[in-house]
């Protein structure tokens, strides 16, 4: 396995990237949590320094477009005061997932391990070294997030839990959970420095899984264990129509899964969603959605929801619908995908449908079943 040529450029706060439209910033939320004050600091900040709106990603952060160069600094002011960046020198590193529905419709609550892990990681001065790609996940056993490519993944269930092969000690133990996972990250960088390349992750080093497999194993004497057996579920990290929950969820129903569409929330629609959030925080899943938790009256918010454009159903276009960034945000793109997109998806609207504004086909899901792909002719449809 070749390493990588060329420099990480994924962005963060303090590390913006600039775009078509301006300067994009990308927030980290491990896994995926994210409070009502925290939620109305980035409505405000998306109406007074971006484009008015708000962008889930698949591994359950957000972005906001469209910033003038001169928002850097106050931009990093404000996410600092909301918590939103806690740690300057691990901005890009704090990737965690975790599955969304964990401890509501049963399994374990992950929030105390995510957030011992986002707080050991910062902690470690070394793991800034990682990129902004290599990704950590926790899952509660249903194999949601386990199957997303992780390079270090922590399936946690109620008799074991085993991290990338290995079987902890205490199975019930956050502390040891996390230990496991950081030297997991930790072995990754020796590994890297040994074979002397440029690796965003374990994937890019050769034999990159068993060595560092290998290395964790004897450092803290565990011993090999298979992973926990999951429900079968999809492979891909885009929406679908078959698998992932909307609606009402939850085993009291009091959680809601609301789909934004085309992954993307207006600052009206992120300052109603931050009056939901009244007691656990909300949770951003990889399918660009949002779980609200701990509601006294679900039907009523689905109902809210609706009339604000979320998807709240199992028939919303929004679960079968994807589309690049297009323009004005992406100079590579050849029409605006984001406003035509919605008419191709009531063209098939049983269909996976994934809309690109040029041929790259930027955030294109595995299950996509029908591309439509802007040229300088027009649309392209294949799989029809």
């Amino acid at each position: 396995m070749a390493g990588r040529a060329a420099a990480d450029r994924c962005p963060g706060i303090l590390r913006l990237t600039e775009a078509a439209d301006g300067y994009l910033a990308r927030i980290r939320l491990p896994g995926g949590l994210i409070d009502a004050g925290q939620i109305r600091v980035l409505a405000r900040l998306a109406g007074e320094f971006g484009d008015g709106r708000v962008e889930l990603t698949s591994r359950g952060n957000v972005q906001l477009r469209a910033l003038a160069a001169g928002a850097a600094g106050p931009l990093t002011e404000e996410l600092t005061r909301a918590g939103l960046l806690p740690s300057l020198s691990h901005d890009r590193v704090r990737n965690v997932l975790a599955s969304p529905l964990a401890g509501l419709d049963g399994g374990p609550d992950l929030t105390g391990i995510v957030r011992a892990l986002d707080a050991a990681l910062c902690g470690r001065p070394r793991l800034a070294g990682l990129s902004g790609r290599f990704l950590f996940a926790v899952d509660d056993g249903r194999g949601d997030v386990a199957r997303l490519g992780a390079d270090v993944t922590a399936v946690v269930a109620a008799d074991r839990t085993v991290v990338n092969g290995l079987a902890t000690r205490d199975s019930g133990s956050e502390d040891e959970v996390v230990a496991v996972m950081l030297a997991c990250a930790e072995a990754f960088l020796d590994e890297a420095a040994a074979q002397g390349r440029t690796a965003w992750r374990i994937a890019d080093l050769a034999d990159g899984e068993e060595r560092v497999h290998a290395v964790v194993a004897a450092r803290l004497r565990l011993a090999a264990a298979p992973q926990p057996t999951a429900a079968p579920q999809p492979t891909d990290a885009g929406p679908q129509a078959r698998a992932r929950p909307v609606g009402l969820v939850g085993a009291d129903g009091t959680a809601v899964v609301l789909l934004a569409p085309l992954g993307r929330l207006t600052s009206a629609q992120l300052t109603w969603l931050a009056g939901q959030v009244t007691g656990s925080p909300a949770r951003i899943t990889p399918w660009r959605s949002v779980v609200v938790p701990d509601l006294p009256d679900a039907a009523r918010t689905l109902d809210e929801a609706a009339r604000l454009g979320f998807g709240v159903d199992a028939a919303s276009p929004w679960l079968r619908l994807t589309a690049c960034a297009g323009r004005p945000g992406c100079a590579s793109a050849l029409a605006d995908v984001q406003a035509d997109a919605a008419a191709f998806g009531a063209r098939w609207p049983d269909r996976i449908v994934h809309v690109s504004g040029c041929a790259r086909h930027c955030g294109r899901p595995a299950a996509a079943q029908i591309d439509v792909t802007a040229t300088s002719q027009g649309y392209q449809v294949a799989g029809v």
